[in-house]
């Protein structure tokens, strides 16, 4: 696996690949890689659609692709039609603008004024409790 074939991509719907694959996850796709059975393939079927499936059987220059979820084995598809071996995944990250807001406005008040009094009786650490919780949401992507 090189760092120059891998590519990163966002599952948009569907879930036959569930649990190993959840709608709004991330993958990574090794377009150079080649595929072993056992391994998420990423495809392209008969009408342009792309579809991530583990791999089941090779045989005569066809794939035989099945989803984690689906009881049956879908349509094989040919060598030139196989985009890459998924090589990983990671959870997108919403962004949550009233959290970022919240952090920006009170943030620097609690600095200074944890410094000066015990601001846990203050209204701002509640305020400021309810912003943290959203707080690693708010990493940008």
């Amino acid at each position: 696996m090189s760092s120059g074939n891998l590519q990163a991509l966002k599952v948009i719907r569907g879930n036959d690949m569930h649990p190993s694959i959840d709608p709004k996850e991330r993958l990574y796709l090794d377009s150079g890689a080649e595929p072993e059975i056992g391994d998420v393939v990423l495809f392209e079927n008969r009408y342009g659609i792309r579809i991530a499936h583990r791999l089941m059987y090779k045989c005569a220059g066809y794939y035989f692709t099945r989803g984690d979820n689906c009881p049956v084995i879908g349509f094989p598809f040919r060598k030139d039609k196989l985009l890459g071996v998924i090589v990983g995944k990671g959870r997108m990250v919403p962004r949550k603008p009233a959290a970022e807001l919240l952090l920006a406005l009170f943030l620097p008040q609690f600095i200074i004024y944890s410094r000066l009094i015990d601001i846990r009786k203050k209204k701002y650490f509640l305020l400021l409790t309810m912003a943290s919780r959203y707080y690693p949401y708010t990493k940008a992507q």
